[in-house]
């Protein structure tokens, strides 16, 4: 069985294709990551556009992701509709021609530029992505073999590279959305430790006299910044039990630069 395979792979570019992708490892950006695998089938079929289309289902919205024939600032990046071809692929999950590009609402902006649609003619072919029984969105893609058939076998190829894509697209996805995630829960955090700083440090001015202050011989951005500085250290020491290492990365300082402005503030390493 292994020879035959092997045979077959070497006289049948379908299997050439999906073997050659099979072994592309993820890029850093799906981008980078599809455009290896459109050049990759580019080398046995005649591709000159696909993109790779992600649903929001909370938002009932469309997002492009990545692109293959076309820059992504000459294509629409988003379509807050799911209607159209696209819609009924979403919803079915089964393949689909698209015939009549300036029926979809992705598409409809896009098409009154030539230059912007000069890659995107019709047919297109809607092919589903599904992970895990989830559908994340759909591949458009030139047909490989033409109308014949009504592009059976485009869509038996093409549902076996969706499966091979699918779940590497998947993890791309979530990954993006944690760092986005993970961003916003930093604004957050950001957010509220400058109005608890801002609430203290007001209460802090509100006390002292503007007259003493000018006369007195130290800064007060000087001290109160000393004094944030010891607090802060003081108190994750503290929190790690004294450890130094701990405290530096609690703080974001390495262990050097907390050794130096302990000696400097006077704080006792316990």
């Amino acid at each position: 069985m292994s020879s035959t395979f092997f045979a077959n792979l070497r006289n049948n570019p379908e299997l050439k294709s999906l073997y050659e992708i099979s072994l592309l490892s993820p890029q850093i950006q799906l981008q980078e990551y599809f455009l290896e695998v459109m050049t990759t089938l580019s080398k046995y079929f005649p591709i000159g556009y696909a993109a790779i289309i992600l649903q929001d289902a909370k938002k009932g919205s469309l997002h492009v992701e990545a692109l293959y024939g076309t820059e992504m600032e000459n294509h629409p990046h988003h379509c807050q509709s799911r209607k159209g071809i696209i819609g009924e692929v979403l919803q079915s999950r089964q393949p689909m021609p698209i015939q009549n590009v300036n029926q979809e609402p992705l598409y409809e902006e896009a098409i009154k530029s030539p230059k912007q649609t000069d890659k995107m003619q019709p047919p297109l072919l809607c092919i589903p992505l599904i992970d895990e029984s989830e559908t994340i969105g759909v591949m458009n893609i030139n047909p490989l073999y033409g109308s014949r058939d009504e592009f059976a076998q485009d869509f038996h190829f093409l549902s076996i590279l969706s499966a091979i894509l699918s779940p590497t697209i998947r993890n791309y996805h979530l990954k993006k959305a944690e760092l986005h995630g993970g961003s916003r829960r930093a604004k957050l955090k950001t957010s509220l430790l400058e109005e608890i700083l801002e609430e203290r440090l007001t209460e802090v001015l509100n006390k002292i006299d503007p007259y003493v202050e000018s006369k007195s011989r130290t800064g007060l951005l000087d001290d109160i910044t000393s004094l944030v500085e010891k607090i802060l250290i003081k108190s994750a020491m503290k929190k790690v039990g004294y450890v130094q290492t701990s405290a530096a990365k609690l703080l974001g300082i390495n262990r050097n630069t907390l050794r130096t402005k302990m000696k400097e503030l006077k704080i006792k390493p316990r």
